[in-house]
């Protein structure tokens, strides 16, 4: 039975080996050489991000299938990064788990909205996202593809986005 837990300093490998894992199909999905910091972070980033923002893992019997990073950007705003599936299970429903736990844990934290950046081209994530409810407001292309803003509204009010573009 699939588990969605908050990740502990002890779960780094594993957090670290899954994002790579999935990241590497990303990238090949990018058909670019840009570099994706997602391949290149150390035991120390990833002890870092479960110390200081909300790391989700997806387990079964003892497996790492995924995780999810959840960054505070502002008292309004949330980023979503590092979301990671083993490519062998997608299409199974643990990306709709883990985004669901975030998202929830986000709107309980008082968030009004939830960002997060994909790339545009990569329309299997697109329409994912969009089937989540998220658009797009707005791409850049300073990291050498076309990397789309999603957004999220988990309420209906004004949020200031710039420090989502700096991510």
């Amino acid at each position: 039975m699939l588990h969605i837990r908050p990740a502990k300093l002890e779960d780094a490998a594993e957090v670290m080996k899954i994002t790579r894992v999935a990241f590497k199909v990303y990238q090949q999905a990018l058909r670019s050489d840009a570099p994706l910091s997602a391949l290149t972070e150390t035991i120390d980033d990833v002890c870092a991000d479960i110390r200081d923002h909300s790391v989700y893992l997806a387990e079964e019997d003892g497996l790492v299938l995924g995780s999810i990073r959840v960054e505070r950007l502002s008292a309004d705003l949330a980023y979503i990064y590092r979301f990671s599936v083993n490519p062998e299970e997608n299409n199974s429903g643990i990306g709709s788990q883990l985004l669901a736990r975030a998202l929830d844990d986000c709107s309980k934290r008082g968030y009004s909205v939830v960002a997060l950046h994909t790339n545009s081209k990569y329309f299997k994530l697109a329409r994912y996202y969009y089937g989540k409810e998220f658009y797009v407001h707005s791409t850049t292309t300073g990291r050498g593809y076309i990397r789309a803003l999603f957004v999220k509204e988990l309420r209906d009010t004004e949020v200031d986005l710039t420090p989502a573009f700096k991510k």
